[in-house]
């Protein structure tokens, strides 16, 4: 009966052993498999947002288009009426879609997650611009030349200090060089004037973070500053899961005259030669409607790069607290010009944290190259 009883107790005691092991190589294994997807959906994201800002500000690169206040007036352009024209916007984390901050009055996003907003052109032509020929307030517009230009392209015409228009072709006449567009918007413009071919559908997306997932929004499909449409998945496509804040900053070229490097990196504007202020959690660069559209044109014309990051959460909940409270998004610059990354404060420490991050080179932005009256 001695004997029975030792060895049951010595079996229960290899059962728990077993069982603690397992349990041990169970959680890991659900903790590394969480970490692997968490990882494989912020490459996927990062990506997508790169492979946008990589293209930003194509067609719209010159110092008439940057910061204008764009007119439309006919579906789908009119979800833009109003905003300002700008290769990339930050919007931070909490800026109300009425303020004159958001440039693109997009409603906010989750809690401490920034919002980013990429435009450029899809023609092969026109890319800089073809003058007007006569002074006009509608259509048609009588260009330079009107080749390659074709019935559905949009239209940007932009001149400096003036809104600019956007439009669909309606009709071309290759013999007179006009081109009649699907606009009222009445801006009057001179010979000074240019226009710019878009293509036929150009791209101007919004990334947010919503209800823990990255979700891209298109303003030629939707308007993406309506907040009714905020949890419509058809409107705020999600990309990829598990994201908890999108964090990005402007890298400003400060240098006096300008080179088209970026010297230091933060949200809020930056003048050159200036720092960037304590917090950094101010306006847009080009978003501050006070200034004219040719000084948001040179605000742009010193932003060659910009720095994004996503901090995504794995799904597995941990007994204790795995993570730290704080985690840097980047790593500081340590030699000159030193810039300061910033930090993310993490809202629930039973979970692990993962951050990736990137620095895009506009390089549109960068071929137009360094603006002596910038």
């Amino acid at each position: 009966m001695i004997e029975l009883l030792v060895a049951l107790v010595i079996g229960m005691l290899g059962s728990l052993a077993i069982m603690q092991v397992f349990t041990t190589s169970e959680a890991g294994r659900r903790a590394t498999g969480s970490l692997a997807d968490t990882q494989s959906n912020a490459l996927v994201g990062l990506f997508a947002i790169e492979r946008d800002l990589q293209q930003a500000g194509m067609g719209l690169a010159d110092l008439k288009v940057l910061g204008c206040a764009i007119q439309a007036t006919d579906p789908p352009l009119s979800n833009l009426n109003d905003r300002l024209m700008v290769p990339a916007a930050i919007i931070p984390a909490g800026t109300a879609a009425s303020s004159d901050d958001n440039v693109w009055g997009i409603p906010p996003g989750d809690a401490d997650s920034d919002i980013l907003v990429v435009a450029y052109a899809r023609a092969i032509n026109m890319m800089e611009g073809t003058p007007l020929t006569r002074a006009d307030s509608a259509s048609p517009y009588r260009l330079t030349n009107v080749l390659g230009v074709g019935m559905g392209d949009t239209l940007l015409l932009a001149q400096t200090g003036v809104n600019c228009s956007m439009g669909q072709v309606a009709t071309v006449n290759q013999a007179t060089e006009e081109v009649m567009i699907a606009n009222s918007a009445g801006v009057a413009y001179t010979t000074n004037a240019y226009v710019f071919n878009l293509g036929v559908m150009p791209r101007l997306v919004a990334y947010a973070v919503r209800n823990g997932a990255l979700t891209v929004c298109d303003f030629m499909l939707a308007d993406c500053s309506a907040a009714g449409l905020v949890d419509d998945t058809s409107v705020w496509q999600p990309v990829v899961s598990d994201v908890v804040a999108l964090i990005a900053q402007y890298g400003w070229d400060t240098s006096i005259p300008a080179d088209m490097t970026a010297d230091l990196f933060c949200k809020t504007r930056v003048a050159p030669g200036g720092v960037c202020p304590g917090g950094d959690n101010g306006w847009p660069a080009s978003g501050n409607r006070a200034l004219a559209q040719a000084q948001r044109a040179c605000d742009w014309a010193r932003i060659p790069a910009i720095r994004v990051g996503l901090v995504m959460r794995s799904g597995q909940y941990e007994k204790e607290e795995v993570s730290p409270a704080t985690i840097p998004l980047w790593p500081d610059s340590v030699i000159s010009p030193t810039t300061t990354g910033p930090v993310y404060s993490v809202p629930d420490r039973h979970y692990r944290y993962r951050v990736a991050y990137s620095t895009v080179a506009l390089r549109n932005i960068i071929w137009l190259g360094a603006q002596s009256t910038c």
